[in-house]
């Protein structure tokens, strides 16, 4: 066979849902597991319905978290735990998620089966992770929808009778918000949002005591904070997901091309639009201006000043070996 063709891929679009989960590495951590029509179930692992039995079973999928012990919820906070009822044991939520493999896939017909990919020895994962959408139709019986993609964060809703819920509030490009992991979803503007944290409705930080409700999951109760992010930091992250959904650069890229623009020509006009920029990213995505190692630091020292290096690891971590100190060279802003 002659194989000097043109090339060619396709691609197939496998139908699933997000359900709650716990994985347990090292600690507990809540995640989105996301179940497919051909029975694959992402869970940080990406194989086959068998595979995922056997992470159940294991315990990498936890069904419930034990008292004492600490939740962590990406972008949002840890917290200790107490009182803590769960829906499900191993093998009940194994049945469950088997129902909505079903329920995707009636007859069951395709479902997949995993074998072991490698390329030159080398062990070749695939990642399941899937997109957030939601349909417009253009006809109220439109075969083919447009599906506009979303993204999904995690916060804490407070409900007309006083109960708090860890739901999801995935966001669309046309200021629309929807509510889900709770009893009834339902939509909101960016607008609308704003009010309810201003009402204190939406939060990302709860009293000790509170009890949270996970739809599908179970409950618990606070016990103790670890540590949570700011509502205002994350309505800064909502805001940015919007503008990027819409085609727009992030903050994080806007931020990067003004750092570059200063190291070419530093100026104090470049340094305040800096500042500005810089400070309109979420706290705990500030991190993520720079590379691996430097992280901000760099940014900071431009805008705060030279001292801002002393908060850099590599610089604590010399100044507690006794090691010489390092260094990085920032230019001054120049006269206009």
């Amino acid at each position: 066979m002659n194989f000097n063709l043109p090339k060619t891929y396709r691609s197939k679009i496998i139908e699933g849902v997000s359900i709650p989960g716990i994985i347990k590495n090292g600690t507990y951590f809540f995640v989105d597991l996301e179940v497919y029509e051909d029975g694959r179930v992402e869970c940080w692992n990406f194989e086959d319905f068998e595979h995922f039995k056997k992470d159940v079973q294991r315990g990498w999928v936890s069904v419930s978290i034990p008292n004492g012990s600490e939740i962590s919820i990406h972008s949002l906070g840890s917290w200790t735990i107490n009182e803590g009822s769960w829906n499900y044991d191993k093998d009940s939520f194994i049945d469950y998620v088997w129902s909505i493999v079903k329920q995707l896939n009636p007859n069951l017909t395709n479902l997949y089966t995993y074998s072991e990919k490698k390329v030159n020895g080398i062990r070749i994962g695939e990642s399941g992770k899937g997109k957030t959408y939601k349909e417009k139709k253009r006809v109220p019986n439109d075969p083919f929808p447009e599906r506009i993609k979303g993204e999904g964060i995690n916060l804490f809703l407070l409900d007309a009778n006083s109960e708090y819920h860890l739901v999801r509030f995935d966001i669309y490009r046309e200021d629309s918000i929807i509510v889900n992991r709770f009893e009834e979803p339902f939509e909101l503007t960016l607008a609308q949002f704003e009010e309810m944290i201003s009402e204190g409705k939406v939060l990302s930080e709860l009293p000790i005591g509170a009890q949270v409700h996970i739809l599908g999951l179970g409950k618990f109760k606070i016990q103790e904070e670890n540590y949570s992010e700011k509502i205002s930091e994350k309505l800064l992250e909502v805001k940015d997901t919007i503008r990027v959904l819409r085609g727009e650069p992030s903050n994080l890229d806007v931020c990067r091309e003004v750092y570059k623009q200063y190291m070419d020509n530093p100026t104090e006009t470049l340094k305040e639009k800096l500042k500005e920029v810089y400070e309109n990213i979420p706290e705990h995505e500030r991190m993520y201006v720079g590379d691996m190692d430097v992280k901000d630091t760099e940014v900071r020292m431009i805008i705060y000043g030279e001292q801002e290096i002393e908060n850099w690891s590599h610089y604590q971590v010399a100044k507690q070996m006794g090691d010489k100190l390092p260094s990085i060279n920032i230019p001054k802003p120049k006269k206009e």
